[in-house]
């Protein structure tokens, strides 16, 4: 959070400092200089501004003293004597730098917008149902093989996750900054792009992650797309033109507006698509540029993503050559494959699950060589809203439907473990899988252990909530 002092957070927040400090005190804190931000007191240090915030299951507040033995600057909503109460303490310290604003989220976003406003270099904004992260890093790659580029790091993508990644963007220096922007409720991204203010906007692919708050898919495309609403006159928005709702929409967002895809008709478009192992590669096409793209993930959602991250450094200028070389070696944050000692190959995908991540899990273990068996272990997807067991019982559909061109199924083995989940076991109807159904995990893991053999495949997907990596943990 560089060259931010706190007389600097108090103009911009509108914040002031309470209790009793003495004078010659007062002038040097406000003076002081800070260097970053945080709301998690496990990572204060010195020099931190320790923001409280008021969250679902933890109250920040009650680490104020904590935290004062550390750093001498917080940021609070409650008045001292509340302070007091909720940490459970007859006195805080004195002459420390207490700064209450009205509302601690609201004052980190002020702050982290006057931090974005006085960034030089070029600002990509990437929302979207699915693929947000690896699509971010996946940017964040193929910049870097020309530009020093600051990017999010891990699931930073919330109303207080993006401020926190925001106030440290002038601490190295950069030339492109690939912020991941997530929204869960109406109205969040407005609040993101007022913060983060992108020159270029990646919408990646409209799903059912969080209709229980959006209402339908189409509220959730015009949610994401207000990606766009603090744009420049020269910002340009990138939309995948494979995903039906976002391509109809390609000349209605009010910005210059690329498309990217399989489509013929799409603006950047990848071809000549091949699987080996799990792996991709595919033809970028761009105008004359023509370029072989060697991709180290598994699944074909991930040449969609990756075909994002060629466009926008063919529209910045960039050398294609080293953007595509950069893939040959890409690591992604959210699937792992891990080769276990007894001969089998697990898919650990386990970080999250919506419909239609769970269907792009489920084709990568189609375009998998295997000499083994295909197993899927599916847990429940959370924030569905009313319609849960419809989409639940789309994916039990979708698995009925994935054969080989022979007609034969995909997977040999479904094991689902859970609640809802079990609307995928049952009416998954297709001959040749073996599907079973857990409620719990114990007893999934048994049985999980007793099918494995050298050669097979098995892939987990589920919530996080689901914790499946805690069973993943145990597996090997």
């Amino acid at each position: 959070m560089i060259d931010i002092s706190i007389r600097d957070i108090l103009d911009i927040t509108r914040g002031r400092l309470i209790g009793d400090i003495d004078t010659d005190i007062r002038q040097e804190l406000l003076e002081t200089r800070l260097t970053n931000m945080v709301v998690d007191s496990r990572l204060v240090n010195r020099g931190s501004l320790f923001v409280a915030t008021l969250g679902e299951r933890v109250d920040g507040h009650k680490f104020v003293p904590e935290v004062l033995g550390i750093t001498n600057a917080v940021m609070i909503e409650e008045d001292l004597d509340t302070i007091k109460a909720k940490s459970d303490v007859d006195r805080l310290p004195e002459n420390a730098a207490y700064i209450r604003v009205n509302n601690t989220v609201d004052a980190m976003q002020q702050l982290a917008r006057h931090i974005r406003m006085r960034y030089d270099g070029r600002v990509v904004g990437v929302t979207g149902s699915v693929g947000k992260t690896t699509t971010r890093e996946m940017i964040t790659s193929a910049l870097s093989s020309s530009l020093p580029v600051y990017h999010t790091r891990g699931n930073m993508n919330s109303q207080i996750g993006v401020p926190i990644i925001l106030s440290d963007m002038r601490d190295k220096p950069s030339d492109a900054a690939v912020i991941e922007m997530g929204i869960s409720e109406p109205g969040g991204m407005d609040r993101l792009a007022e913060m983060v203010s992108p020159d270029i906007a990646v919408v990646t692919v409209i799903g059912d992650a969080h209709i229980e708050f959006m209402g339908s898919k189409e509220g959730i495309r015009n949610e994401k797309l207000r990606i766009t609403s603090r744009m420049k006159e020269d910002g340009v928005l990138f939309i995948n033109a494979d995903d039906p709702l976002l391509y109809e929409y390609r000349n209605k967002t009010g910005v210059k507006t690329f498309t990217y895809g399989t489509r013929e008709d799409a603006d950047y478009r990848a071809a000549d698509i091949t699987y080996e192992n799990g792996y991709n590669t595919y033809t970028y096409i761009h105008d004359n540029n023509r370029i072989i793209v060697n991709l180290s993930v598994l699944g074909r959602h991930n040449v969609i993503n990756s075909l994002v991250a060629m466009a926008i450094c063919d529209y910045l200028g960039l050398d294609l050559m080293k953007a595509a070389k950069s893939f040959e070696h890409f690591q992604g944050l959210r699937q792992r494959v891990i080769n276990s000692d007894k001969g089998y190959k697990i898919i650990d995908d386990s970080y999250n699950a919506s419909p239609d991540s769970m269907k792009a899990a489920l084709n990568v273990l189609r375009d998998i060589d295997v000499t083994g068996k295909r197993i899927a272990v599916l847990g429940d997807m959370f924030e569905l809203g009313e319609n849960s067991i419809r989409y639940h019982k789309q994916v039990g559909d979708y698995i009925n439907e994935l054969c080989f061109e022979d007609g034969t199924p995909v997977l040999q083995h479904l094991i689902t473990i859970g609640n809802e989940s079990s609307f995928i076991d049952d009416q998954v109807s297709m001959d040749g899988i073996e599907t079973v159904h857990f409620e719990d995990r114990e007893e999934a893991l048994k049985y999980i252990r007793s099918i494995l053999e050298p050669g097979d495949v098995i892939t987990f997907k589920a919530s996080n909530g689901m914790k499946f990596g805690e069973l993943l943990d145990r597996l090997d």
